[in-house]
């Protein structure tokens, strides 16, 4: 089974690594391939180009690469037509990740988005490019799952790579009680992608 992954943040480097480990002790055979970056790569996976180079926001930042995009978005293209892969897979990064789907749809190809973009938060409009090139939805958080079924889309809550990473940790309750003082006020910092 031939699997296209398309990766383009660094978190989601990440978390389509550790899918890919999943399904390959699900699938022995499993050919991993596509766009993505080193986690993806040090599984086995062979990323014919580091996307994630190209993590960028905003449109100004986005216009250099502008030419860049096109033709992965054309290899992509020529890739789905030529070797067939089984199943799409794209992660997070929709402005890239929307021109695969429409192409893989196009060539009949199952198109999953694992841990999709939050529509619910921004962009809600963006719901018909789903209905239209996703063919499964794989949620990352319970209320995701409701929302994108609710809208008509084929979705699964999986639950989110995060929750698996922390599960096996153990806090420091020494430290914890230490910052805890009526005077001092404790700022948490909890960065994204």
């Amino acid at each position: 089974m031939k699997i296209f992954f398309s990766v383009g943040e660094p978190s989601g480097d990440q978390h389509a690594a550790h899918l890919i480990e999943e399904l390959r002790w699900r699938i022995p055979n499993l050919e991993a391939c596509g766009y993505g970056g080193p986690e993806m790569r040090a599984v086995g996976c062979d990323v014919h180009f580091q996307l994630t180079d190209l993590a960028v926001m905003g449109i100004a930042r986005v216009i250099p690469l502008l030419s860049k995009f096109i033709r992965l978005a054309k290899d992509a293209e020529r890739f789905f037509k030529e070797e067939r892969p089984d199943a799409v897979v794209l992660v997070d990064f929709p402005g890239f990740n929307w021109h695969i789907a429409k192409r893989a749809k196009a060539a009949g190809i199952p198109v999953f988005y694992y841990l999709p973009p939050q529509l619910w938060a921004w962009g809600s409009w963006r719901i018909r490019r789903v209905r239209k090139y996703v063919d499964h939805v794989l949620c990352g958080l319970p209320f995701e799952y409701d929302w994108y079924s609710a809208r008509g889309v084929n979705a699964e809550y999986v639950g989110h790579p995060f929750f698996d990473e922390v599960a096996g940790k153990t806090l420091d309750t020494g430290f914890i009680e230490g910052q805890h003082q009526p005077d001092r006020k404790v700022v948490g910092i909890l960065p994204g992608s």
